[in-house]
């Protein structure tokens, strides 16, 4: 073998390892717990609480003052910079939905996790 098969087949290896971790890793979390993971990093990381945009709830665009969902993203959002006054101003239940979904996560990987494993 010369240098370049040796190359080759170590590539291929890796190439191997690596996608048999992210099969691994993939029948472990999960789509569902994915996206729900994907969501509170996005509200943990990008987010902006308080800041107004375009929004698709069809409640609010109905024209009604108050929906049930609307500004829970906000509330999450406050948790996660520790201001817990802002939370509950933003909604009354971020906390209890902030518990409820890593429930859900923690729940989906343990189904996961011993279906799989």
């Amino acid at each position: 073998m010369n240098l370049l098969q040796i190359n080759t087949v170590k590539e291929n290896c890796l190439v191997g390892a690596i996608s048999n971790m992210l099969k691994k890793f993939w029948s472990l979390i999960g789509f569902e717990a994915l996206v729900w993971i994907s969501g509170l990093a996005y509200l943990l990381l990008v987010h902006s609480p308080g800041e107004t945009h375009f929004t698709i709830c069809p409640i609010s665009n109905l024209g009604f003052k108050f929906c049930p969902g609307c500004g829970l993203g906000n509330s999450i959002s406050y948790l996660f910079n520790g201001d817990f006054v802002s939370s509950f101003q933003a909604h009354p239940l971020g906390i209890f939905a902030l518990i409820v979904i890593s429930i859900r996560i923690f729940s989906l990987i343990k189904n996961n996790r011993r279906r799989y494993a």
